[in-house]
């Protein structure tokens, strides 16, 4: 008798907990407001960037999680608003023992540009460490170079950046930045019968401090020319009046096309039998200049 009765109070027990659990899920799926916590997230985002966001859609990630369907991020350049990035999924995961911990961490995973990104965010005070990794990511779907400055690129992206993040727009963050690209060709650009140019490999390498972008290594090779870009770019709220700072250095290499050696002439050289072409680019993202 005495088993029989400890065996109904395990199983009440048991019957308990999963109504608790599906409970519980049946609030997050049809009683969680949703819609103010993507107002919220979306109002966040732009006090803290110089960007506009959209979300289609949040839904519950199990257990304790959120995913976030067709999210697009969006430049104000003039009056026009020209779309930056696409995500169209992203999956934000909650670890459990960092919150009972007192400390927020995050295990993030999102489909970008045709690739995947996975990383992760922990936040401890007023300081957040945001760290994400990127592979197999299509720079075709770029749409903001095209739009601004008529510059078309493809190439597949591989990266990875670390960021921490503190109180205050992007002028205040900090972080640094290792990426390659494969395969990288500009399939258009404002200037007629360039394009296509083959640029072959990308490595680059950035840090920024205080929303000043410092290019400490940008180099390609392995296409119609080989090169390097240094220099800083100095981020403004409003993207487009970013200010540039670049030295670019470029060596055509045995397949460049020949009649396109009188536009590099015009850009600027040094050494004239190494053969290299140096040039400065400044302005605005907007309204970039080249000078020699």
């Amino acid at each position: 008798m005495t088993i029989q009765m400890k065996g109904k109070k395990a199983f009440h027990a048991v019957i308990f907990v999963l109504i608790g659990i599906l409970l519980f899920i049946l609030f997050l799926y049809l009683g969680f407001p949703y819609e103010s916590l993507k107002r919220r997230i979306i109002g966040e985002l732009e006090a803290k960037t110089p960007f506009v966001y959209e979300i289609e859609k949040i839904l519950p990630h199990p257990l304790l999680g959120l995913s976030f369907k067709n999210a697009v991020i969006y430049s104000i350049i003039g009056t026009k608003k020209v779309k930056v990035l696409g995500i169209e999924r992203l999956r934000v995961a909650v670890s459990l023992l960092q919150l009972l911990g007192g400390r927020i961490s995050l295990r993030l995973w999102g489909e970008i540009l045709g690739g995947t990104v996975e990383g992760g965010l922990s936040k401890s005070g007023g300081q957040a460490e945001l760290t994400l990794l990127g592979r197999e990511m299509n720079l075709r779907q770029i749409q903001v170079l095209r739009d601004v400055v008529g510059v078309e690129m493809v190439g597949i992206l591989r990266g990875k950046t670390a960021l921490t993040l503190g109180e205050g727009d992007i002028s205040r963050q900090s972080g640094t930045a290792e990426f390659t690209v494969s395969e990288a060709k500009f399939s258009k650009l404002p200037l007629p019968g360039l394009a296509p140019l083959g640029v072959g490999l990308i490595q680059g390498s950035l840090e920024m401090k205080r929303g000043n972008v410092i290019i400490k290594r940008l180099a390609f090779s392995g296409g119609d020319f080989n090169g390097e870009v240094l220099g800083n770019i100095l981020l403004d709220a409003r993207l487009s009046q970013s200010r540039l700072n670049l030295k670019i250095t470029i060596k055509p290499s045995a397949q460049f096309d020949p009649k396109h050696r009188v536009l590099l002439s015009l850009l600027g050289r040094r050494g004239k039998a190494e053969g290299f072409y140096a040039f400065s680019l400044r302005g605005t993202l907007g309204h970039p200049q080249i000078g020699k």
